[in-house]
């Protein structure tokens, strides 16, 4: 290897450092190709790009030492990736949930499928797609497709109390039925209220357009257009996909969807959306403080040149088209929302002649290393295991759980309320193992430690928005069982027993 390094270094007349750099940014296109991914763009340098590679490496070792639960981060500048860093036990190659930022990608549909004829206009009355329905409220004769897109249905729905009326519709046999019914708080097209239900209609309204299910349209119009790789979509019992979420794409996807904004709906000089349709996105309702929405879309008046789809626990895609950038973090449990001012940053700490760019390297490696554990690995008595503890009903919708040995490790069993069951790797010793969740065999990765007698196990959804830190307290046939769920801000206290 050192004859190989001393030979190209005569020959290219080029110094160690920099043939120390091209040799990392050969491993990192190694290491991506190993992911299988289809990038479409080439691997570049930030300096080459005017970034800052100091800059960004900096923003890297703050996540990383503030425990921040990244899963990606990717950065796109001029059609060249400048940074892909996934955080251990993440890799690129999952599918991850991107909460609502499906709802951002839903629009897009929507303009395809005007685009091609399924659906006339997004002025369209919103009854006319549910002729079975019994309108109670004349506010519903005037509701529009695009007061749905707007988040200005003005119906009596909002974030209020964790978006409660999304919870009882899901508690409800006939979604849309629930959602048409519901009583109208302002007149259709007057004012922003954020509300997933809208989306579901809009799904519903896909649906019934265009005969086919949101993701095999998807699929047909935009996915395999853009070459995505594996892609998934939760639907109900129905058989209608979440419009409002639970979409799951690769990060590099996701900058697809990006670049179709950068590109006014081109991708590979095909036009995939219209660019009318994509001239529509725009800021149209006031919503909070400075951020504005618009066709499924969020906007900044601090930040003009963005455009952001934001979904919950760190999913976000940032489009800065003046600066010709996009940006993709996935994750759980985090806030993404400054994300954008550290590209930013490293675009104004740009200085022409320096180059950090093996820093930067060194870094993202450094972001893939396993975590080094700690903690007792074994506790556990005779009594703990091979019993089912019942849970009373709650919000995470697990209904029991059970604790065996295996061969290697100790396993946690998780039987759901929707009947689908989970054998989980506890990772014993605080050390991230992977296992795979039921509902499409995507990783889940926990690690486990006993402290002053309780154990604790850290639930990291891979491929979801969840971050959970369980804490079991075992009694003689009770567990005091407490869920701390870091992406909803929220901690449940439940007491479970042992099954009869």
């Amino acid at each position: 290897m050192s004859r190989w390094f001393s030979f190209i270094h005569r020959f290219f007349k080029i110094t160690h450092s920099q043939m120390k750099t091209y040799l990392l940014f050969v491993l990192l296109a190694i290491v991506l190709n190993g992911y299988g991914q289809k990038i479409p763009w080439k691997l570049s340098s930030p300096e080459a790009q005017e970034m800052s590679s100091l800059a960004l490496s900096n923003g890297i070792k703050e996540l990383q030492q503030t425990g921040t639960n990244i899963h990606s981060l990717l950065i796109v500048r001029n059609n060249h990736v400048v940074l892909d860093a996934d955080f251990y036990p993440y890799r690129q190659q999952y599918a991850h949930d991107l909460a609502s930022v499906t709802k951002s990608v839903m629009s897009l549909l929507i303009g395809i499928a005007i685009d091609k004829g399924f659906i006339s206009s997004e002025l369209d009355t919103v009854v006319n797609y549910f002729p079975e329905h019994t309108i109670k409220n004349n506010a519903l004769k005037i509701l529009t497709i695009k007061d749905l897109l707007n988040m200005a249905s003005g119906f009596q729905c909002s974030l209020a109390n964790g978006e409660q009326e999304l919870e009882q519709m899901q508690n409800q046999t006939d979604w849309a039925e629930f959602m048409l019914d519901l009583p109208f708080s302002t007149k259709p097209g007057e004012k922003f209220s954020y509300c997933s239900g809208n989306f579901y209609l809009l799904a519903v309204i896909l649906q019934r357009a265009t005969k086919m299910k949101c993701h095999d349209f998807a699929r047909k119009y935009l996915f395999d257009t853009l070459k995505f790789g594996p892609t998934y979509w939760e639907e109900n019992k129905k058989g209608v996909n979440h419009g409002w979420g639970d979409l799951y794409l690769l990060p590099y996807d996701l900058a697809k969807i990006g670049f179709l904004l950068l590109q006014e709906g081109k991708w590979n000089q095909k036009q995939v959306v219209s660019a009318k349709w994509i001239q529509k996105i725009q800021a149209l309702y006031p919503a909070k403080g400075t951020e504005s929405y618009g066709y499924g879309w969020w906007f900044d008046s601090e930040n003009p040149d963005e455009i952001q789809a934001i979904g919950r626990g760190g999913q976000r895609l940032f489009v800065l088209k003046d600066q010709h950038v996009v940006i993709v973090t996935t994750g759980g449990g985090f806030n993404a929302g400054e994300i954008d001012n550290l590209v930013v940053n490293a675009i104004a700490a740009y200085q022409p002649g320096e180059n950090r760019y093996a820093e930067l390297l060194q870094q993202l490696k450094l972001t893939r290393l396993p975590d080094t554990g700690g903690g007792r690995e074994n506790n556990f008595s005779v009594s703990m295991l091979n019993k089912t503890f019942r849970l009373e009903n709650n919000a995470l919708e697990i209904a029991a759980f059970r604790f065996e040995k295996g061969r290697t490790d100790y396993y946690l069993i998780l039987e759901l309320d929707d009947g689908g069951k989970q054998k989980l790797a506890m990772g014993m010793g605080n050390r991230y193992v992977l296992s795979h969740e039921h509902l499409f065999g995507l990783p889940v990765a926990l690690r486990s430690s006993w402290e002053k007698g309780k154990l604790l196990v850290d639930y990291n959804s891979l491929s979801g928005i969840d971050l959970y830190r369980f804490t079991f307290v075992f009694n003689k046939e009770t567990v005091d069982f407490k869920a701390e769920d870091r992406t909803n801000k929220r901690n449940l206290f439940l007491k479970a027993r042992v099954a009869n």
